[in-house]
């Protein structure tokens, strides 16, 4: 398995993060890096998510749902090609310290083609997820 992974601090409470963090509906309104996500944060539960690339091309794809601990840990997996060649999952871990919450935004991936398109994914993927990070934090702080 390979990880990239980030972390960033923003000033508001843990709950208020996981309640934007985990309303699929309201992404398109503030995350630069998705134009739709439906589905539901539920154990399980399977979403239809559709990303905005650097160069505006979207790409759609179907994760499922496999770890929910409100207020603290978000986790979906996507399975491209076959599960041996390429699995990426998503997670989210928040932490609180002293009302300032701490994400850990992080994407995990194995499979067989991923020593293959390693260097590209820290090209595209660890940029877009600073991105998304940088965009939750400017909206939970101004919504302060």
């Amino acid at each position: 398995m390979r990880e990239l992974r980030t972390e960033i601090q923003i000033s508001a409470s843990i709950d208020k993060v996981w309640q934007v963090l985990t309303d699929f509906d309201h992404w398109k309104d503030w995350n630069p890096t998705v134009k739709q996500v439906q589905g539901s944060a539920s154990l399980g539960a399977k979403l239809n998510i559709t990303m905005l690339g650097e160069d505006c091309k979207e790409m759609s794809y179907q994760s499922l749902v496999l770890e929910v601990s409100p207020p603290n840990v978000f986790r979906w997996r996507a399975t491209m090609m076959a599960g041996f060649l390429f699995t990426n999952d998503r997670v989210f871990e928040l932490k609180e310290k002293n009302g300032v919450t701490e994400l850990i935004h992080k994407e995990e991936y194995s499979g067989l083609m991923v020593p293959l398109s390693w260097k590209k994914l820290n090209q595209l993927a660890l940029p877009m997820l600073e991105k998304m990070n940088k965009a939750l934090k400017d909206k939970l702080e101004a919504s302060s």
